[in-house]
């Protein structure tokens, strides 16, 4: 009993190979032409539609294009109770570290109707990309909570006043969200001047937190 029990063993070891090998999960390749996201390596670039509460399509937003500003880049959905509790925690830095230069403009050029100089040296741009949700959904939980909502809907950042830097983009299709391994929600990266990724917070973020990581990407 004992030998044909020896004998079985490379057979059962061969039909688990084979097992594995069927019911491995299939490999999606990706559209993106840009490594996965990792700590000090350049984020990945991406472009979506801002959000706009008339709707309206064609303003789109382009990570690479706000390279020379650090960046808040928030994975968000509005069923996530953790995201819906954080969401005033950023709101209120996108306010304090808000008044930043578009990257190309003049020194001269004020921002948003601003006065004083064209860049802050804490300025840093916020990005809340929410997860597979229509606008109208958005639109809601925006109002819901006061901003950043399109309180003007001629405002090209959807911006709540004049100085905040808080800009609501829709990932529809979760392909962005794929690409920046978002496996739970609220994920947030944090991105220097350089478009590097210095940091990465999984989870609810308080104002404490929020800080600290806002700290470590500033010029």
């Amino acid at each position: 009993m004992v030998n044909r029990w020896h004998a079985a063993i490379p057979l059962i070891l061969i039909l688990g190979a084979v097992w594995i090998w069927i019911s491995r999960p299939s490999v999606v390749e990706s559209r993106f032409d840009t490594p996965r996201p990792a700590l000090y390596h350049p984020a990945p670039d991406f472009t979506l539609p801002r959000f706009s509460l008339s709707g309206a399509a064609g303003d789109l937003f382009t990570l690479s294009e706000e390279k020379g500003r650090p960046i808040v880049l928030n994975f968000w959905a509005t069923w996530c109770g953790p995201c819906r509790r954080e969401f005033p925690a950023l709101q209120a830095a996108a306010v304090r570290h808000g008044g930043c230069t578009s990257p190309g403009a003049s020194d001269g050029e004020s921002q948003r109707g601003q006065s004083g100089p064209a860049q802050n040296s804490d300025c840093v741009l916020f990005i809340g990309v929410n997860q597979g949700e229509n606008e109208d959904t958005v639109a809601r939980f925006l109002n819901e909570v006061g901003g950043p909502s399109a309180v003007s809907e001629s405002s090209p950042a959807n911006q709540s006043d004049g100085t905040s830097e808080f800009e609501i983009i829709l990932d529809r299709s979760l392909e962005v969200g794929q690409r920046y391994n978002v496996q739970g929600l609220p994920l947030t990266y944090f991105i220097d001047t350089e478009g590097r990724i210095l940091g990465v917070w999984s989870g609810e973020m308080n104002s404490v937190i929020l800080a600290e990581q806002i700290a470590e990407i500033l010029p």
